[in-house]
């Protein structure tokens, strides 16, 4: 549970840096679709392993294709980053966009362009939270776990090669597209090693 992580002051001071720092991102997303974006109040809680492969089965069951971006990030502030299309969101990728599925219509530019649209909106809100806090990081390359799949494959990874043995922070945010009915989902892990920090820097801030 986050309340083992963080008493109510931290959790409070870590949700209005993630709101904060979640609209930035939105922005970004509202100016590539030129459309408004409706942001769900963020989930921020502590997670095992086990929680983890609940959220895999979760996005399983609420989805019949997927597409998975992971980005790491480091420094001060570290962890993994998760931009996950679901269908919709894929399809108005296409549309508006202006890329297809015909054979001519290469799958690397595809996933070039969901990857341009995934590290925008996790460089956006990472950057944005370490810049809030007066933490270092910075981020790597994103990379695709899955490409518009089947969720019934086992095919597809989310967060799988963590090495987690206690507990890691989950923050949850879901951006909905609302001219298109699209939703995105982006989960922020945070490293163990960094709660400490995190903590000291945040009780500043009460």
């Amino acid at each position: 549970m986050v309340e083992e992580l963080f008493n109510e002051d931290e959790r409070d001071v870590l949700g209005e840096t993630i709101n904060i720092a979640m609209g930035k991102a939105g922005a970004a997303l509202a100016h590539a679709f030129e459309g408004f974006v409706n942001l769900q109040v963020p989930e921020i809680r502590a997670v095992t392993a086990a929680d983890l492969l609940a959220t895999r089965a979760r996005l399983g069951k609420t989805y019949e294709h997927i597409s998975v971006l992971e980005q790491d990030f480091f420094g001060e502030l570290a962890g993994r980053i998760a931009v996950v299309y679901g269908p919709a969101s894929y399809a108005a990728l296409r549309q508006v966009l202006g890329f297809d599925d015909r054979d001519g219509d290469g799958r690397r530019q595809r996933e070039e362009l969901l990857l341009e649209l995934g590290n925008a909106l996790a460089s956006t809100c990472i950057n944005e939270v370490g810049a809030l806090l007066e933490m270092r990081t910075g981020l790597r390359p994103p990379r695709v776990m899955a490409f518009y799949i089947p969720t019934s494959t086992p095919d597809w990874h989310l967060f799988a090669d963590l090495e987690l043995t206690g507990q890691m922070l989950l923050i949850d945010i879901i951006f909905h597209l609302e001219a298109h009915d699209v939703p995105f989902e982006l989960m922020i892990t945070i490293q163990p090693s960094c709660v400490p920090t995190l903590k000291q820097v945040l009780a500043k801030r009460i």
